[in-house]
Parts: C-alpha cells; structure tokens; sequence
C-alpha cells in the first residue's frame, strides 16, 4: 500500500517520544507533518484512509498516562493505518503498548505494527541516574531500523492483518500516589516562566513566585528538564525512595522491541 501522508502524532512532556518517531519516519522516508498532543490546547485532528500515523506516548508505571489517552481521543481515524510506540524508562512497560494500541483502535486506526523504546525516565539525575542520554545514538538509528521494516510491510500488503503486542487486560491498576509536584528553589529561580510554559497540564504559574496545583501534577518533570538554573527539583520523598530504588535495579540497559 502506498503512503499518501504520514503524520508524527505524540504526547512528550521530555521530547523522547518526539525523538523517537522522528528517527521512525527518518526510516520510513516519506515526508511528513506534526500534531503534538502533549499541552492542553492540543487540537481534534481527522486522519484519512491514505495516510500513515506514528502514534507515540510515554509509558508511566506499566500503563499510557490518563493525560495521553485522554489527548489520543482526540484523534479521528478513518480505517487509517497506525504505528504504535511506547517509550519507557528502562524499568518495563506492561501493558502500555497494549493500551496504546487499543486506544488507537477504538479511534478508528488500524495499527500495522508497534515497538517499544527505552527513553531517559523521569526520575533521572546525576546522583539516580536511569537511562540517562536514551534515547541514544543506537536507539535513533534502531529506531530508524524499524521504520524501514514498517516501510517494508506496507509496500508488501494490501490489506492490514490485525497486530498482536504483548500486554494483558485488564490493564495493570494504577498506582494511587499523594499528590505531589516538583518545588522551586527561589535562591535560583529567575522566574523566565519556562517551567509554566511546558507543563502538559497547565498546573503552574509563575508571578512573583512559582506555584504548582500539586491535584494536576502528572510527574512528568518537564518542568524539572527544562528549568535553565537548576532551580526546579524534587524534594518529595516517595519520589526519591522510587529513583534510587530504580537505579539500584533497572541500572542494566534494555533495548528496543519490535512488532511487526
């Protein structure tokens, strides 16, 4: 089948999603456009039945975040065919790329195929290091290994088998957590406002101090990785307990699967 379009559809607080499928469709070789999905004015998008749509979105505790699958309904296919991708932070990602799947399906895509990628986790610092760097320079170019193989797919079929993944329904339950959010140091904080700028769900603001509606709060640490002085940080305990918990036990690299 031929690829009229091909649209890069994504919900990267970080930008490892966005990383990734943009190697994916460096594969793929057709031009293509994109809808980012990850801040709330994100916009309702059709798709038609000759295009080609790279669906990716972080992995979080085993599972797609509510905030992604809620934005991923937003998107309207038409029988059009889909790729899949879960990023995760070198832990596992269980049924994520399950749930992103069906989420795809219930939407009207059909996905052709799925992968999983390993992305710098969330809780990463220098002193809990988790897959620091990734996706890195071998990720990029397995992932543009990958499209090639979608490519390859799609010039050798007319009609699109179903696409079977690994995960189980029902889905793993989500962890319930306190709220909670980064802090701000204000010694270093040059209140710039960047912090507001890409938090995906529009919980802080920033006056003559940096405030976070800690009830939204996703613990992507968007705000954490772009802070320009360091000034934006975790003090939540939970928080640190799990980051040295992962360095201690998903130190070990993993590498990228394919479905196809």
């Amino acid at each position: 089948m031929n690829i009229g379009r091909l649209k890069l559809v994504y919900f990267s607080p970080t930008g490892t999603s966005k990383k990734t499928v943009e190697a994916v469709a460096k594969g793929i070789g057709v031009k293509y456009s994109h809808i980012d999905l990850t801040m709330p004015e994100a916009r309702k998008h059709r798709f038609e039945v000759d295009e080609l749509a790279i669906i990716a979105a972080p992995v979080y505790g085993g599972r797609i975040p509510p905030t992604a699958a809620e934005r991923l309904r937003r998107l309207e296919g038409d029988a059009t065919p889909a790729v899949v991708v879960a990023v995760y932070g070198n832990r596992a990602y269980e049924d994520a790329l399950l749930e992103l799947r069906d989420v795809a399906v219930e939407r009207g895509f059909k996905p052709v195929a799925g992968a999983v990628f390993i992305g710098e986790h969330s809780y990463d610092t220098p002193e809990t290091p988790i897959a620091t760097g990734r996706p890195d320079e071998a990720d990029l170019e397995k992932a543009e290994e990958f499209g090639s193989k979608v490519k390859a797919k799609l010039d050798g079929f007319t009609r699109i088998p179903e696409l079977a993944v690994p995960g189980n329904r029902p889905y793993k339950e989500r962890r319930v957590v306190e709220p909670r959010s980064p802090e701000t140091d204000p010694g270093t904080c040059i209140l710039c406002g960047m912090c507001a700028r890409v938090c995906p769900t529009g919980v802080v603001t920033v006056s003559d101090a940096v405030e976070t509606e800690k009830v939204g709060c996703i613990s992507c640490t968007a705000c954490v990785k772009n802070c320009p002085t360091g000034a934006r940080h975790w003090e939540d305990e939970g928080v640190k307990r799990v980051a040295a918990w992962l360095n201690a036990n998903y130190s070990a690299r993993r590498e990228p699967e394919f479905f196809l």
